[in-house]
């Protein structure tokens, strides 16, 4: 994708919003570039109301819709300013450079909104489910201090490569590292590492050899970067599909079938937040059926999604033996 660039003449308008104007509005996909994070100034990214000057460069990418057949994005949740909205694995939450469609833009789009929603979490390109939203100021205010207070809870399931038995905790602090390719990934023990804790247990196995794997229920009680990818990796046990972190990049089947793996194995299942008023919200978003036919293709068995939100989260087994450090 190319950008459309425009060199700010001194009769376009004060402001981003009237150059877009000028350049030819909804009639070229430009309305809302801004809002959606696809209008740079001067290399910057630009809000419609920031002041622009003779000779600044806007330039706008064009927006990008995932491939067709795509699951669309629902909102699961809404009440007052926040909302839960459920994120396919190949939007980002945000937008990003270039103008990507994102998680939030789609939202906006699907509700009328004339700004995009702030996310107060967000998941990475290749993993799917539930994302927090605050439509407003003050929704952005309570999630805020929800997430200080340790008042959000949330569940994820995801498809670990190798054997994982029983329940624990992984605590390993998370830091920035620098990877092959010369991008700073988190890591374990990585540079300005902070404490992370993420509660895990072994729901069922599948496979066989080479290609076993494990179903997790995992919770975050910390949220850094990567936080469940880069434990799980850790543990010795990467999310199938995550090559960032080790995972693998397809499997082969008992039955000698060879499956890609187009995207990151974790899914966000469960989020639960007090309203202002107190009262718990609980918002579930279904596992995606990319995931549920990987675990089929790996036989196992389709009963342990479900089991995934009966059983309590690892903190509160008794016993629970302590995860690998």
């Amino acid at each position: 994708m190319t950008a459309a660039r425009w060199r700010v003449g001194s009769s376009d308008g004060p402001t981003v919003a009237d150059v877009l104007e000028r350049m030819g509005g909804a009639s070229r996909g430009l309305a809302g570039a801004a809002a959606e994070g696809r209008a740079f100034l001067n290399a910057r990214r630009a809000r419609p109301d920031d002041a622009v000057a003779a000779g600044d460069e806007l330039a706008v990418w064009p927006a990008r819709r995932d491939a067709p057949g795509a699951p669309p994005v629902e909102v699961l949740a809404r009440w007052g300013e926040i909302l839960v909205a459920s994120k396919p694995a190949a939007l980002p939450t945000t937008p990003e450079r270039r103008g990507t469609r994102s998680l939030v833009t789609e939202v906006a789009e699907l509700l009328g909104l004339t700004a995009p929603p702030h996310a107060a979490s967000r998941l990475d390109v290749g993993v799917s489910g539930a994302v927090l939203c605050a439509t407003g100021p003050r929704g952005q205010r309570h999630l805020a201090a929800m997430r200080e207070a340790g008042r959000v809870a949330r569940v994820y399931v995801g498809v670990a490569g190798g054997r994982v038995e029983g329940a624990g905790t992984w605590d390993a602090p998370i830091g920035a590292a620098r990877s092959r390719g010369g991008r700073s990934l988190p890591a374990v023990g990585g540079a300005g590492a902070k404490e992370a804790a993420t509660h895990y247990r072994a729901i069922a196995s599948a496979g066989g050899g080479a290609a076993v794997a494990t179903l997790l229920r995992l919770d975050p009680v910390t949220g850094r970067m990567h936080q469940l990818r880069v434990h799980a990796a850790h543990a010795g046990a990467p999310l199938l599909g995550d090559r960032d972190h080790g995972g693998a990049r397809s499997v082969t089947t008992a039955r000698g079938r060879v499956l890609p793996l187009p995207r990151i194995a974790l899914h966000a299942l469960r989020v639960v937040v007090p309203d202002e008023g107190g009262e718990e919200r609980t918002a579930l978003a279904p596992v995606p059926d990319e995931l549920r036919d990987l675990w089929a293709a790996l036989d196992g068995d389709g009963s342990a999604w479900e089991e995934v939100l009966t059983t309590p989260e690892a903190a509160l087994l008794p016993g629970a033996p302590a995860g690998i450090r």
